[in-house]
């Protein structure tokens, strides 16, 4: 299939998807498994450090069921911050993309790409997005992606599609945002490396949280 055409039938299916009927039953909003903050404090080496508890202006813009926004921190005494978010449903286009903030935000993107991380079995390897960002010649490395139902997914319409496919197939839209971030600390390859590492520490126990 060209490139055109692959565009054109995601179109198809993002008008369509706006055409069906979307009824609210009493069973689509999926309540969360376990409440977010208490997500391990201790992640391997990695300790949190204190978390952050949004503005209700925040919370109003981001409209989500649930959140976390935390600090973890090596023995080195390098940081990243966690942040997930959960909507128990999406379908008043609840979905947020750091693609599209970041800029918002005053954020340069100097790199932008995915990058697929194995993690430990039974789980298949994930495709999660990768941006190198700039402020006021401050770098930073972000890592997102989509959490779908048991699914990780890194594309903004992929992530869109799949939430219209849980919605006819499924009767769902609940899904989660997911999204790790750390200055640069030495070079940027040993700032991803060391965020890959928490990525692969952390993405088994999403599914204790986050309903399959």
């Amino acid at each position: 299939m060209s490139q055109p055409l692959r565009v054109a039938v995601s179109i198809s299916l993002l008008i369509g998807a706006l055409l069906v009927p979307m009824r609210s039953s009493p069973g689509e909003a999926v309540p969360i498994r376990k409440p977010l903050d208490s997500f391990p404090g201790a992640l391997q080496e990695w300790q949190g450090r204190g978390g952050v508890i949004f503005a209700p202006l925040v919370m109003q813009r981001l409209k989500s069921t649930d959140y976390l926004m935390r600090r973890y921190q090596d023995p080195a005494g390098r940081s990243l911050w966690l942040f997930i978010a959960y909507w128990s449903s999406q379908r008043k286009g609840a979905q947020h993309s750091p693609k599209y903030c970041l800029p918002g935000g005053g954020w340069e993107v100097l790199e932008g790409s995915t990058m697929t991380i194995p993690v430990a079995s039974p789980f298949a390897p994930i495709t999660v997005n990768r941006y190198l960002v700039q402020k006021d010649r401050r770098q930073q490395l972000v890592f997102y992606w989509y959490q779908s139902q048991g699914n990780a997914i890194a594309g903004d319409l992929s992530a869109r599609l799949e939430m219209v496919k849980n919605s006819i197939e499924r009767h769902r839209t609940d899904g989660a945002l997911i999204r790790i971030t750390s200055p640069v600390y030495g070079s940027v390859r040993e700032t991803s490396d060391r965020l890959v590492s928490y990525i692969q520490a952390m993405y088994p126990l999403l599914g204790e949280y986050l309903p399959d």
